[in-house]
């Protein structure tokens, strides 16, 4: 027989902690929808008018314009018919919501698409009948849609959204594009087809990749892993089986097809390390800006697939160097790279090797080309430093003050963690 749960009077039931769980829940919908209606509200406060909505500009249009105008452009983030918005205003709110340039964009873009093309399903979410983040999966596949296009969606999914699946949205969607812009037909699952590898979150010399292949790609890829991993197997390598496969994976980009141990030398890629401060563990660029912290194992096991190996002048991140011209010395930038691993834009990511060198204080105000005065800055925010209307300055801390369009503050402090004790 089920026993029934005995609890002290001051122990709460289960009834009560399920409870308590879901008032959580229910606080954190309300936080979101007060999160979203503040950004709406900065949107219809702060959108720009026709004349400047018309604009159409890109961080690749480098003709003759005005400093004002290349520096922030119209941001369309929504769908036709919808509000636009100044940009460097756009980055000061994805700051002040925690997030990134892009992850913010996203997200104000789909608020305005929900609030200004559909409706009926932003009437859904601010009834609490439907969450936010189904909804936004919505907007996202509405927004290249006419404003005929994004009724129809939201008059069809308005009232069936919160039991439709992710497919039954893209169905709909598709219906739309069909009915509404024949000329634009649905997208080709294929052309999604891409292969990805995040060098920007390199850890311990290990990079993760993401794949969307064709079968008949993925299938012969399988075998030639499979091949591979059997071969480094044979010729004595002791490694476990996803290790070999992954090595096995670095030998086909190197041409190597299934693991020849003799490959000729004149095959195998050169390797430049530049070790910092020399410690045993080693802190080093294995490839121009891009720092990785990796052992004496990893360099010696990548020296047998190079050609020659160069190893640089050790680096000195205690040091403040200079030099007298414009642009840094090669180890003035690799140090500056190491020191700060990302752009140092509030919540960017940007690798620093993908980058600008930044003078803090103007090299034509007088600042110095130094360790102290120069940071990475990816190039849309550098854009938004040299021709709009962010500012930046470094505390003697070594703390980066940001100061946005709209007059918020924003700290960015990447420097490393004290050492334990």
């Amino acid at each position: 027989m089920r026993k029934a749960l005995v609890t002290c009077d001051d122990e709460p039931t289960p009834v009560g902690l399920v409870a308590a769980v879901r008032s959580a829940a229910d606080v954190k919908k309300q936080a979101a929808l007060t999160e979203a209606y503040a950004v709406l509200e900065w949107v219809a406060a702060r959108q720009l008018p026709e004349d400047r909505a018309a604009e159409e500009w890109s961080d690749d249009h480098f003709d003759e314009m005005s400093k004002d105008r290349f520096g922030s452009q119209a941001l369309h983030l929504a769908g036709p018919g919808a509000p636009v918005v100044e940009e460097d205003e756009a980055y000061e709110i994805a700051a002040a919501l925690g997030l990134s340039r892009q992850s913010g964009s996203r997200y104000v873009g789909d608020l305005i698409e929900l609030r200004y093309r559909l409706p009926r399903i932003w009437s859904r979410v601010t009834a609490l009948d439907l969450p936010l983040w189904k909804a936004r999966k919505i907007a996202a596949a509405t927004c290249t849609l006419p404003e005929a296009g994004a009724a129809y969606v939201d008059h069809q999914l308005a009232w069936t959204a919160a039991r439709t699946t992710l497919a039954q949205i893209d169905r709909t969607v598709d219906e739309a594009m069909v009915r509404f812009a024949p000329d634009q037909p649905p997208e080709n699952p294929t052309d999604h087809r891409d292969v990805i590898l995040d060098l920007d979150q390199a850890k311990h010399g290990l990079v993760s990749i993401g794949a969307l292949l064709d079968l008949d790609d993925a299938l012969d890829l399988e075998d030639a892993l499979r091949a591979g991993a059997a071969a480094l197997k044979e010729a004595g390598c002791d490694d476990p089986l996803g290790v070999r496969r992954a090595k096995a994976l670095g030998d086909l980009a190197r041409g190597q097809g299934a693991l020849d141990l003799q490959t000729d030398s004149k095959s195998r890629r050169p390797l430049v390390v530049t070790v910092v401060n020399g410690q045993a563990t080693c802190e080093a660029f294995v490839r121009p800006g891009m720092p990785v912290t990796v052992t004496l194992d990893q360099i010696r096991d990548w020296c047998s697939t190079a050609t020659r190996v160069t190893v640089r002048e050790v680096l000195d991140l205690n040091t403040d160097d200079a030099t007298d011209s414009y642009a840094p010395t090669e180890k003035l930038a690799a140090q500056v790279r190491r020191l700060h691993p990302t752009c140092v834009f509030p919540h960017c990511q940007r690798t620093s090797e993908r980058s600008d060198l930044d003078h803090v204080v103007p090299y034509a105000d007088g600042g110095p080309t130094s360790t102290a005065n120069l940071a990475p800055l990816c190039r849309t925010h550098h854009r938004m430093k040299t021709h709009a209307r962010w500012r930046y300055r470094r505390r003697p801390d070594g703390v980066f003050v940001w100061t946005g369009p709209m007059g918020q503050v924003f700290e960015v402090d990447d420097r490393p963690e004290p050492p334990d004790g």
